[in-house]
């Protein structure tokens, strides 16, 4: 499980909205003055992510919980969005250019078209009958808020 801690910024019945901040690993070392990836992560601000998740747990706002997105899950949507549609772009290659003898132009147009297919079934498939667990859970609250009357 891939696990981070994000804030409850509200609460509705059934779940609740939390957000986490990205964080950048640029900036943690010497040459981030020089690096070009080190400037541009200084010059845009950080962008928070807002999920909406369904618990029972009895949640507050501003309560800190770990949430976790299933490894598992994640590696399979990697392979999917990734490494499908480049199986189909260099077979769509492959098959125009040694399977139906076409030049250059041909072998383009059948990666192309490749591409395309395999983004399209890789998107099919990912939509049909929930497949990929990447949706966050909670795990647990970090601290327990206690309300001081």
């Amino acid at each position: 499980m891939i696990e981070e801690i994000a804030t409850v910024s509200a609460v509705y019945a059934g779940g609740v909205e939390v957000v986490c901040f990205s964080k950048s690993a640029c900036g943690q070392c010497k040459q981030n003055s020089q690096c070009g990836t080190g400037l541009v992560s200084k010059a845009l601000p950080g962008r928070d992510h807002r999920f909406r998740i369904a618990t029972d747990l009895p949640l507050a706002v501003d309560q800190q919980v770990r949430i976790g997105i299933p490894e598992l899950g994640l590696i399979n949507s990697a392979l999917l969005v990734y490494l499908l549609p480049l199986l189909f772009v260099l077979g769509g290659a492959l098959l125009a250019s040694t399977g139906l003898g076409m030049g250059d132009g041909g072998t383009l147009a059948g990666a192309t078209l490749g591409g395309t297919l395999g983004f399209l079934l890789a998107s099919r498939w990912a939509k049909g009958n929930n497949r990929l667990q990447t949706e966050p859970v909670i795990i647990a609250p970090v601290l327990p808020v206690t309300n001081i009357d």
